[in-house]
């Protein structure tokens, strides 16, 4: 029979509570225990470990599954700085216990290990929220030092330019956005370049109208959640999960912005209001319901139109004529009206991968 790790840490909690129950008792009891107060000791040892398992779920399972659910969201990197920070710290921290110690009882005793452990969070405290400020030193040391180094002589064999380091592209994404799930097409179609970013605090406005009891909300979410998925496996780009939470921020929209504004980079959002306010403070917003509006065709169905009707169709009575843009307009029954320009209603509108093609009719004929 397999056993799960919820099992095991259940009845590791029944076992611990109810030794603390056996122990309250016997000391209650004694030495020399009558019948009553070993009863007693077996109905302290039954509830203890009744609490074990109730208290479990919540104190440790509950807990549990939610830092693995949030560990598989964290970056490798930031998990490397922030240990890296733990052990500037604890360096840190050796070196300030050779003079703490000498302190007087207890100072000396407890100073250390409290000096100690403050150094180790502010380690990796500093690492992990400045980390943006360490990748640009880092690469700015590089750009001086490759300034510095004379260039290599050029074999005359092979000369061949170095292009210049181009800086990524980085775009936050709404929680509409993700929603809305269109921005995984238009990133397979190649026109952006770069990475999307993800708040962590996007993620867990997903997860809560995931799990909200309004049937609507708990389907956007799921719908979210499942499309960010796919967009990490199969998107063209590369997603970043940033766990940068703003705790002054206490709206989602404010939080973007102050990302946006750090990280220097454009939100894309289907959000009107966000839209707006941001655009107030200068910062660069990408509107799917924008590019969906410009990429709508010329012309729609049921739409008038005056055609100079220039030749004949492929079958008969078919006439020809063309848009402002070249696109083909196809008029039934139009042949003998070559050379004219008449009113048609747009029948239909076929899109092929060379181009567009308009269906019409004249209007008389309608």
């Amino acid at each position: 029979m397999r056993l799960s790790l919820d099992f095991i840490v259940r009845w590791l909690g029944f076992g611990w509570m109810a030794y603390l129950g056996f122990w309250v008792g016997r000391t209650l009891s004694g030495p020399n225990p009558n019948a009553e107060q070993i009863w007693a000791t077996v109905l302290l040892t039954i509830a203890g470990g009744s609490i074990g398992l109730i208290l479990t779920q919540r104190l440790i399972i509950n807990p549990l599954r939610s830092l693995f659910r949030q560990a598989r969201t964290v970056p490798l990197s930031d998990v490397i700085l922030v240990i890296m920070g733990c052990m500037l710290g604890l360096f840190a921290g050796v070196f300030a216990t050779v003079p703490l110690s000498t302190l007087p009882a207890p100072y000396g005793n407890i100073f250390p290990t409290i000096v100690t452990a403050i150094l180790v969070y502010f380690g990796a405290s500093i690492l992990y929220l400045r980390k943006h400020d360490l990748i640009e030193l880092i690469t700015l040391i590089r750009q001086q030092r490759a300034a510095s180094t004379p260039p290599a002589k050029p074999s005359p064999e092979a000369v061949s330019p170095i292009a210049p380091e181009i800086p990524q592209r980085r775009y936050l994404l709404d929680t509409s956005a993700i929603i809305d799930g269109r921005i995984a097409a238009v990133a397979r179609t190649g026109f952006l370049e770069g990475m999307f970013l993800v708040p962590s605090f996007v993620l867990t406005e997903l997860q809560i109208l995931a799990d909200s009891n309004d049937d609507l909300r708990r389907q956007k979410g799921r719908r979210g959640l499942e499309l960010l998925n796919q967009m990490q496996q199969s998107s063209p780009l590369p997603i970043e999960i940033i766990n940068h939470d703003l705790p002054d921020a206490l709206r989602v929209d404010d939080k973007l912005i102050e990302l946006a504004r750090q990280y220097h980079c454009p939100i894309i959002t289907n959000d009107y209001n966000l839209n707006r306010v941001a655009g107030l403070q200068g910062i660069t917003v990408l509107n799917m319901n924008q590019l969906s509006d410009a990429l709508r065709p010329p012309v729609m169905q049921d739409q008038r139109l005056h055609v100079l009707i220039r030749n004949e169709g492929n079958t008969r009575q078919q006439g020809v004529g063309y848009l402002d843009d070249g696109t083909p307009v196809i008029v039934e029954n139009a042949r003998h009206l070559i050379g004219q320009t008449i009113e048609v209603i747009v029948t239909r509108i076929h899109q092929t991968q060379t181009g567009r093609l308009v269906f019409a009719v004249p209007v008389e004929e309608e």
